[in-house]
């Protein structure tokens, strides 16, 4: 399937427009829809253009998708600086109910894709909702507790400095504390995860403990190539186990 359509669109979240694309095969009449929900810091084309590639291929097959921008991310209103997981927590949930309120594709069951924070996301997502039929897991950030206690960020007038950012000390604190490795018994989407063993960000052994706990149908794959999949070949071989796994569970 090669014909796909791309267009903006806005999601509405908490009074915001969040940019948005939708990707729609132009051939099938009704698609079911992915949600792409990209990490910290990111946006919805993710690093090396993740997400627009992985998107187009789901589209190709036969799939609509729905990539955004978290508050305070991207395009998105609010400076980065405002930004609270409860925001993204939010939004998710509204791009969700967006995709569920749209005519054109059969959100009957959805696939849900998250990388790191976005992962997170996704997890608190397929948990409390029964329409997420497939959920993937890209170098998932599941316990922050866990990554805060590994970095020392400078902090200084009520701002902890990431870089170029700066985020409010008190959402930073908010964000050290989300962790959703709980969860993992409530969740009832046939669960893919892909992660890289030289993952720097987050540690291949939080997915491992998550997956150990999954109660659904579930695979793990063990990449090589870093956070967001950096080396070209090991980027194909991702996008073909995210589109293979949507075929055989949506």
């Amino acid at each position: 399937m090669d014909q796909c359509g791309e267009e903006p669109a806005c999601v509405p979240s908490a009074g915001y427009l969040l940019p948005a694309i939708l990707h729609v095969p132009l051939d099938v009449e009704r698609p079911k829809p992915v949600l792409f929900l990209h990490g910290f810091t990111g946006n919805k084309c993710e690093a090396g253009r993740l997400f627009v590639d992985m998107a187009r291929a789901v589209c190709a097959e036969g799939y609509a998708a729905l990539r955004f921008d978290f508050r305070g991310h991207g395009d998105a209103p609010l400076p980065f600086e405002e930004f609270r997981i409860t925001y993204a927590l939010e939004d998710a949930a509204n791009a969700a109910d967006y995709l569920k309120r749209m005519g054109r594709v059969d959100a009957s069951e959805m696939g849900v894709v998250g990388l790191s924070m976005g992962g997170g996301v996704a997890v608190r997502l397929a948990a409390e909702r029964e329409d997420v039929a497939a959920l993937v897991l890209l170098s998932p950030a599941l316990d922050f507790t866990e990554l805060a206690s590994s970095v020392s960020p400078r902090s200084e007038g009520g701002y902890v400095y990431l870089g170029a950012l700066r985020l409010k000390a008190e959402n930073a604190v908010e964000l050290s504390s989300f962790s959703v490795m709980e969860l993992a018994e409530h969740v009832r989407a046939a669960t893919l995860i892909i992660h890289a063993s030289d993952d720097k960000v987050v540690p291949i052994s939080q997915a491992r403990r998550f997956y150990e706990r999954l109660g659904v149908e579930k695979k793990f794959v063990e990449v090589r190539g870093g956070h967001v999949f950096e080396d070209y070949r090991v980027r194909r071989e991702v996008i073909e186990e995210v589109v293979a796994w949507l075929r055989d569970h949506l």
